[in-house]
């Protein structure tokens, strides 16, 4: 029986929606079955590139010195060692500006875990309960770049480093920094009696507190603001710093308008310590703890590698305006006579002794630095 030319083309229609039908749940199977073998999308691409770990590392500087560029090689080379698996994240000024005591709030940042890592000035360490590492702040003892370069290698640094241990924090290396001199904003320190009762603006730190007040001066611990108002009023005479920093003090209440610096007068010099919060490094892989680790000694070779020289460093100093003094060797004996009551003090601890007299022995067997040649006002 032959169909009508309508009937004929309803049937063409419902096999071609029949057609279409078909089609698409053969897709829809098809997607299902994807889905099904590959698990939720998102998921995958985590999977397949992990999110790399942040650790933030904490520090007070924020300016081109030592430490910053120490930082961004460290974080460098933890992102080439990782293959990106682990960022190293600065935070500069970590210790805020509203009062002193910034070393001490970050390494309490980092103890509590608020910062995984942090880098701090060995010298803070003794206001809280860590006493590793004060033959490093012992007056007139490591004071050229030949000897800071040495003191900061494992057979030192390993010993001190272990001295952290029940604090909250792990050390993995010191960073070299510099010798640290006195500042003048008015007349050169060259005697005890123009340090007498003198308010010096330095970090704190019991040890080279103990240093400044042997010599005569009241040592402070000022924020920035702070200490730039005390040097304008007269309140504050003179700063402990290093020739790298210099540029960071405020402006000299004398005629060059420039800090004047007693060049041969190392009281000691400035060494940082590279931490890790205990809990943060648990919860890296081992992989993970040893490229920490390889990074920073890498980091501190290549640190030391660019060790100036005093003498270098205050050559700079006069080119951009400074002015740089020179004891004579009478009163660096007076100097040194009046700090040595600080020794008896450090040295009633059985390991700083013994690492003290390590530190003369290698001083003894350590070439100086070239001598730190002076420059005057008249010259500017």
């Amino acid at each position: 029986m032959s169909r009508s030319p309508k009937v004929v083309a309803i049937v063409k229609s419902a096999n071609l929606w029949a057609a279409i039908l078909a089609f698409g749940m053969l897709l829809a199977a098809a997607s299902c079955t994807y889905r099904d073998s590959t698990e939720d999308p998102t998921q995958a691409a985590t999977t397949a590139n992990p999110r790399p770990k942040v650790l933030r590392l904490g520090t007070q500087d924020d300016a081109n010195v030592p430490t910053r560029g120490q930082i961004e090689e460290f974080a460098r080379q933890v992102e080439d060692l990782s293959g990106g698996g682990l960022v190293i994240e600065p935070v500069y000024r970590a210790g805020g500006d509203a009062e002193g005591g910034w070393d001490q709030r970050i390494a309490k940042r980092v103890i509590s875990g608020d910062l995984e890592m942090a880098v701090v000035p060995a010298r803070t360490w003794d206001t809280e309960g860590v006493l590793a590492f004060r033959a490093l702040s012992a007056p007139f003892l490591v004071t050229s770049s030949a000897m800071i370069s040495e003191v900061v290698k494992p057979d030192y640094a390993r010993g001190m480093l272990a001295g952290l241990k029940d604090s909250g924090v792990s050390g993995l290396v010191l960073f070299p920094d510099g010798p640290r001199v006195l500042f003048s904003f008015t007349v050169p320190i060259l005697t005890l009696a123009d340090i007498k009762g003198m308010v010096i603006r330095a970090p704190l730190s019991a040890t080279n507190y103990a240093v400044l007040e042997s010599l005569g001066a009241v040592p402070r611990d000022l924020a920035d603001q702070e200490f730039g108002e005390e040097v304008e009023s007269g309140t504050v005479g003179g700063a402990e710093s290093s020739m790298a920093y210099a540029s960071n003090l405020p402006r000299a209440l004398n005629r060059t308008g420039h800090a004047i610096a007693t060049g041969n007068l190392v009281l000691h010099s400035k060494i940082s310590t590279l931490v890790i919060n205990d809990k943060a490094k648990a919860a890296l892989t081992e992989e993970e703890q040893q490229v920490l680790q390889e990074a920073a000694d890498a980091t501190r070779d290549w640190a030391s590698s660019l060790l100036s020289p005093l003498s270098s460093e205050a050559r700079k100093y006069c080119e951009n305006g400074g002015k740089v003094v020179l004891a004579t060797d009478q009163q660096i004996a007076a100097f040194r006579d009046a700090a040595a009551q600080v020794y008896r003090v450090l040295e009633q601890d059985a390991d700083t002794r013994n690492l003290i007299a390590r530190f003369r022995d290698l001083a003894a067997r350590t070439p100086g630095d070239p001598a730190v040649q002076p420059c005057d006002f008249d010259t500017y």
